[in-house]
């Protein structure tokens, strides 16, 4: 340790909803506690239709420190309340490093880390950090909105020591597609997890199936997708292919699992009777034991509009299951790089399938493919297995970020 005391860390997310982001920051104040730095970790409230992952916090004895107006939505007042409460919390606590996660909390944590810069010698000025788990430049609000969160982030990251991205791909749209910072400024460093409970085996996943689908016969097939019912998860795509599945499909029975919650539940439910295809989709809300969901699938699917690193390929690929994912984001990263592309459209990938978004029918054929190629599709499964593990440990992560502080405070 560069310092004769522990080094101080002010972490700041917008709200611990079930997703990688909490799960990112909660490991990383626990186990960096372990390694003897002092961290206060700042939250806003989970929003009505996401789920809870403070239950987390608890079990690793995290206690986050509530702010009202902190969370998802914006508005003039509240962010300016928020930004009071955050700028008194971080003056007392006194930290030598404010490190911000998601959009809305790196543009109040960091103004934060600048007004209270302002009023210090350049030598004991707090470090600000901020880590891009993903960004909200497209697919998320209107084009001048988005131009707006473009221009607000080139701002904030004049006063940023550090950005944190999450893949090779982010940085690249970060630095050259957005102009949001020098690549000097930017580094990668992958998200990390606690992967274990996804090696142990303790069951084939049957029971998992039968619960969500009861009268499905012997042999059926259940394909999967998990994340947040909302516009930019795309699951109307994920939906349309369903239909093209089950209508392809001949004998066989397809089962279509859905794992979340959030605003456009009703709205997809309601397209899922349209399609005709309600009896075959089990919304089975947010599930805690994701390791017995993930056994209860054949095939993880993903069809994002905009995508980080998304945890749920990852633990997909933890647990050696087949994955199909819409090139976009950091998603080509995870899968690796393409060996070919198909005549169906889409890309055979080192750890997956890559399809673009917002193509039913190549995701589609795509689904088809890992189904009727299970010996290819679980050789790569175990590729990516291994990938995962490798990559992605939350003690590869905990070392990143241990160096990454103490170059800071060097």
């Amino acid at each position: 340790m560069v310092l004769n005391k522990p080094i101080r860390i002010f972490r700041v997310i917008a709200r611990l909803n079930i997703g990688g982001p909490a799960i990112h920051v909660i490991s990383l104040c626990e186990r960096l506690g372990r390694a003897g730095y002092q961290t206060r970790l700042v939250c806003g409230r989970v929003g009505p239709h996401e789920g809870d992952m403070s239950y987390l916090a608890s079990e690793k004895k995290i206690e986050p420190l509530m702010i009202e107006n902190l969370g998802r939505e914006v508005s003039p007042l509240g962010d300016l309340s928020a930004l009071t409460a955050l700028r008194s919390q971080a003056k007392q606590f006194d930290p030598h490093i404010i490190h911000t996660h998601t959009a809305k909390a790196g543009t109040l944590g960091r103004l934060t880390g600048m007004s209270l810069n302002a009023m210090r010698r350049k030598r004991s000025r707090i470090r600000i950090v901020h880590t891009f788990h993903g960004h909200v430049f497209h697919s998320y609000f209107s084009p001048l909105k988005s131009l707006a969160f473009v221009r607000i982030e080139r701002f904030l990251a004049r006063f940023t020591d550090r950005i944190i991205v999450v893949s090779p791909l982010m940085k690249k749209e970060i630095c050259n597609t957005y102009s949001i910072a020098n690549p000097e400024k930017v580094i990668v460093i992958p998200l990390g997890f606690d992967l274990e409970g996804f090696k142990v085996q303790r069951d084939s996943g049957e029971a998992m199936r039968k619960k969500f689908f009861p009268d499905a016969p012997d042999g059926f097939s259940v394909v999967g997708i998990v994340g947040r019912l909302t516009h930019v998860k795309n699951h109307v795509m994920f939906l349309e292919a369903a239909k093209g599945l089950i209508e392809a499909a001949g004998d066989h029975v397809f089962k279509f699992l859905v794992v979340g919650d959030g605003e456009l539940k009703g709205e997809l439910m309601n397209h899922a009777r349209k399609l005709g295809v309600s009896q075959a989709v089990a919304f089975s809300g947010w599930q805690k034991d994701m390791e017995a969901v993930y056994r209860a699938m054949d095939v993880v699917a993903l069809t994002s509009l905009n995508e980080g690193t998304p945890v749920t390929l990852i633990e997909a690929m933890a647990a050696a299951k087949p994955v199909v994912g819409t090139e976009v984001g950091g998603v080509p990263d995870l899968l690796g790089s393409v060996d070919k592309r198909e005549s169906g459209g889409y890309k055979v990938a080192e750890r997956g399938l890559l399809v673009p978004s917002s193509e039913p029918k190549i995701l589609t054929r795509a689904l088809l493919h890992l189904i009727e190629n299970r010996e290819w599709a679980g050789q790569t499964a175990e590729k990516a297995s291994h990938f995962a593990f490798e990559r992605f440990s939350l003690e590869r992560l905990v070392r990143d970020m241990e160096s990454l502080y103490e170059e800071l405070m060097a």
